[in-house]
């Protein structure tokens, strides 16, 4: 057997508009808005809103989770 030959599955989770997804510890975000980055060469990014807590949420693969004040600016948090 080859050194480091498991090969990893892709991401279980769904990031559709409407979903629940976890991200790292925070659990229970609900994907709001998915915005397209065009011509950065950087991942889409998703606007997430976590209901229990009233807690909005910016969420760019490979860049991280920012917790956002308002809806608002969690929808320019990566622009």
């Amino acid at each position: 057997m080859a050194y480091n030959s498991n090969i990893r599955s892709g991401a279980t989770q769904s990031f559709e508009i409407g979903e629940t997804v976890k991200i790292g510890f925070v659990a229970g975000l609900e994907v709001i808005k998915k915005i397209a980055t065009p011509g950065d060469w950087k991942p889409d990014f998703y606007v997430l809103w976590q209901a229990d807590k009233n807690r909005f949420y910016a969420f760019q693969p490979h860049n991280g989770l920012t917790r956002c004040a308002d809806l608002q600016s969690a929808m320019s948090a990566y622009l």
